[in-house]
């Protein structure tokens, strides 16, 4: 199992996902922060279980959207007994722009994302990566274009 996890760095996990997508960071920065044994990631659009969805699913998605910015509002790490795993329940203020072609404008995305993570340690390198990622609810906000 490794170290017990802490919430320091299972809350640096969380800003650092966040700060990745926002940017586009490239696979091979991202890809460390998921497991590569057990993943089980849920979108409104979709539901993944490999890396190889997780891939494709993030090269659609950051083609799609953006000026994208991520905002932590409420965060809270829970570790169990032994410190084996990280139950998270987050809401994220989330803002992006979209284009459809052939429209004139781009328009603009802004809302709440609530969802419930896992982070265990990986067995492989020994760090904290997220093994459930689940989209609860999206409360879009006023002015907010339909996703």
């Amino acid at each position: 199992m490794g170290q017990p996890l802490t919430k320091d760095e299972v809350s640096a996990v969380v800003n650092d996902w966040y700060q990745k997508l926002d940017v586009h960071a490239p696979m091979v920065d991202i890809l460390p922060l998921v497991s590569d044994a057990e993943l089980k990631m849920v979108f409104p659009e979709a539901t993944l279980n490999s890396l190889a969805d997780f891939e494709g699913w993030y090269q659609r998605v950051i083609r799609i959207f953006f000026d994208e910015v991520h905002t932590m509002k409420e965060l809270n790490v829970t570790i169990n007994g032994d410190g084996s795993q990280a139950d998270i329940k987050l809401i994220v203020y989330w803002e992006a722009s979209v284009w459809n072609p052939p429209d004139r404008f781009s328009k603009r995305l802004m809302m709440d994302a609530y969802q419930t993570w896992v982070i265990k340690r990986s067995a492989t390198s020994g760090k904290p990566v997220i093994t459930s990622y689940v989209v609860d609810k999206l409360d879009p906000k006023p002015g907010s274009a339909p996703l």
